[in-house]
């Protein structure tokens, strides 16, 4: 590894473990240049939210602690000044480094740094323990910590960590660290990929006329943009697509479920020449309730039966969901040789009538049964709300108000497509409907 390499020890405590909805409380960073630290910072963060009780048992951080402590923004100078450069160290790195990028994000900042995780590195390079916490492995080393934790006694722990990894082959430890390998379009302003925002929504990629090529969405734009510009890209269209790149517009949603209906509406009335794959989407098959006696779950064509609950592109894909279904009531699929038999014990046991609620509530499970309602959601900003209308069980609109007004609304395209994306994500997930014309 080069020798002037320095490596920023990284360790944060927050309110909770996802960093949607919850901040950072205590930060420390240790810069180390393979031999000794060169420089060290820590502090309480006002997280400007209340600390939960098991986050306070666990850290011993408290809302009186961090009262009067700075704020994540009047410390950020000073993480960019410390850490510019260097390669991000933590254990567990994704999580640190995640967080931290996702406060500067709220900032309208976009952090950048390479990366070297010490968990999936000692993996490597220390095999054999049956943990790698970053208490049990140092216990196990002979590491003290001295504060367990807390950001600068996990900081510091780290640091004798990374010692003993260091002596290791440099090889492989340059192997390790994570970098923003991107080859941007030669025609692409670099300010304009830098300035694209880490938040749900959907992006699409214009030439240098100005005509549409491609519409894609994510959780995260620039990270699935940037993907579009990895150097090893292999496919010829890939290729071409990314050599004609010379604008990207986005739209910010807030919320995965309307990224993506807005993509797929998108694409579907503005048909880009680079989405020809997506504008082919069908969904020939299909598994609906039939109401037999008993209630029985069977796979369909959306052909003959185009008013079925659940659509998908294949067969195959739609014989998987009705199975996971059976799994889920019976432990067992129809295809199994204890089908008959699971079954029939069933509806001894607990009666038709039962067995045929249990099964109907299986089926639906998160969708909703009323044709005609409304999704509220998390807006585009602070204070905003997502509005998406349901009639006939089809998207119809999406809207966005804050402070009680409309600011927009999109009438979706009435397609298979749409209602399957939304049937399914219901599905999965858990989402509260309301009255369509609630407000």
């Amino acid at each position: 590894m080069n020798e002037k390499v320095v490596y920023s020890i990284i360790d944060i405590e927050t309110t909770g473990g996802s960093r949607q909805g919850n901040k950072i409380t205590e930060i420390a960073i240790i810069n180390f240049d393979g031999e000794k630290v060169i420089d060290e910072f820590s502090t309480l963060i006002n997280p400007e939210i209340s600390i939960p009780y098991s986050i306070t048992r666990l850290t011993g951080i408290t809302n009186e602690m961090v009262a009067n402590s700075p704020k994540f923004y009047e410390v950020a100078k000073k993480i960019v000044e410390m850490t510019k450069g260097n390669v991000f160290v933590a254990h567990n790195v994704f999580f640190d480094y995640n967080f931290i990028k996702h406060e500067f994000s709220e900032l309208g900042f976009q952090y950048s740094a390479e990366r070297l995780c010490t968990v999936r590195l000692s993996r490597k390079l220390l095999p054999g323990h049956a943990s790698y916490s970053l208490g049990k492995l140092c216990k196990d080393l002979g590491i003290e910590i001295t504060a367990r934790h807390r950001a600068l006694g996990d900081a510091k722990a780290t640091v004798e960590l990374l010692k003993l990894l260091l002596q290791r082959s440099d090889s492989e430890l340059s192997s390790h660290i994570y970098t923003k390998s991107i080859s941007l379009p030669s025609n692409l302003d670099q300010k304009t990929y830098e300035s694209l925002p880490e938040k749900e929504g959907v992006y699409y990629f214009h030439n240098l006329k100005g005509e549409l090529l491609y519409i894609g969405k994510s959780t995260n734009i620039k990270k699935r943009v940037t993907s579009h510009f990895r150097p090893d890209l292999k496919r010829k269209k890939d290729i071409e697509l990314k050599d004609r790149i010379a604008d990207i517009q986005y739209q910010i949603t807030g919320h995965e479920l309307t990224a993506l209906l807005l993509e797929a509406h998108e694409i579907k009335t503005l048909r880009p020449l680079y989405n020809k794959a997506l504008n082919r989407i069908r969904t020939p098959y299909g598994i609906e309730l039939t109401k037999n006696s008993p209630y029985e779950i069977n796979v369909v064509s959306t052909k003959t039966h185009p008013e079925c609950e659940y659509k998908f592109s294949s067969k195959n894909v739609a014989i998987k969901k009705r199975d996971s279904l059976y799994q889920a009531i019976l432990g067992t699929t129809p295809d199994s040789f204890f089908y008959e038999k699971m079954m029939n014990s069933y509806i001894e046991k607990l009666g038709e009538d039962e067995f045929n609620k249990i099964i109907e509530k299986v089926f639906y499970g998160n969708s909703p049964k009323e044709s005609d309602y409304k999704i509220k959601l998390k807006g585009r900003a602070r204070g905003e709300v997502a509005i998406i209308r349901v009639r006939d069980k089809f998207p119809e609109y999406l809207e966005f108000w804050k402070d009680g007004m409309m600011d927009t609304k999109t009438k979706l395209i009435h397609h298979d497509e749409l209602r399957g994306l939304l049937e399914r994500f219901m599905a999965k997930n858990k989402i509260k409907t309301l009255p369509y014309f609630d407000q």
